[in-house]
């Protein structure tokens, strides 16, 4: 009869699909007569078919959706910098109408002091004020139409910048000769106010990346 230690790595081979270096029947013979080969063989088969099955199958990773977890830290952030928005809009719109109803009463004040002066008699004077009055009212129209559409304020920055300008330079003009007077301040405080405001109002209109924009633009980089 075959030794044990050797059918039994002639049953280990053949479990592992190699060559046994036994005859068949003679395994098959021995099992049939030996329990302790036979107790050997089915632990080592079982045991190799638990191996088989734990060998994992390649599988494609799906990964897990985030996306309710990102929604949910995202649009709280989100909803509070648009409702920040649309309050500074409303304000913002809010403060171009009234200067630009500062700027009506100023001209309409600036009509009235002109009844008081004979256009026979000081003819320059009167013409002056009326078109003083004209340009405020002017100013007035921009800025009323600038709280409407807000995509207009590029075009009229560079005018309230130049007006606040302007007037600060005649301003420091009229310290030097003595000549200043409560209208100088009032236009120079209130263009600059306007200018403020417009550009406020523009870059809450379009983003804090405007500036980028509009800065790659002009130097017609592109982005």
């Amino acid at each position: 009869m075959a030794d044990c230690t050797a059918v039994q790595a002639a049953l280990s081979a053949r479990l592992d699909g190699e060559p046994t270096g036994m005859d068949g029947a003679v395994l098959d013979a021995h099992l049939a007569h030996c329990a302790d080969c036979r107790t050997y063989y089915d632990r080592a088969a079982e045991l190799n078919r638990k191996l088989n099955l734990g060998v994992a199958e390649p599988r494609t990773m799906v990964p897990p959706d985030l996306s309710e977890i990102i929604l949910a830290e995202v649009e709280p952030q989100w909803r509070r910098r648009a409702n920040t928005r649309v309050i500074a809009s409303t304000v913002l719109r809010i403060l171009l109408v009234i200067l630009g109803a500062v700027y009506t009463l100023w001209a309409v004040s600036m009509l009235g002091d002109t009844a008081s002066i004979s256009i026979q008699e000081d003819p320059l004077t009167a013409r002056l004020i009326g078109e003083a009055a004209t340009f405020r009212l002017g100013l007035a129209v921009g800025l009323f139409f600038a709280a409407w559409k807000p995509q207009i304020i590029p075009g009229m920055l560079p005018v309230f910048g130049a007006l606040w300008t302007f007037n600060l330079g005649f301003a420091a003009r009229d310290l030097v000769f003595g000549v200043a007077d409560s209208t100088t301040a009032t236009t120079i405080v209130l263009s600059l106010i306007s200018a403020v405001v417009l550009g406020l109002t523009w870059l809450n209109s379009r983003g804090a990346g405007v500036l980028r924009r509009t800065w790659g633009s002009l130097n017609a980089t592109p982005m």
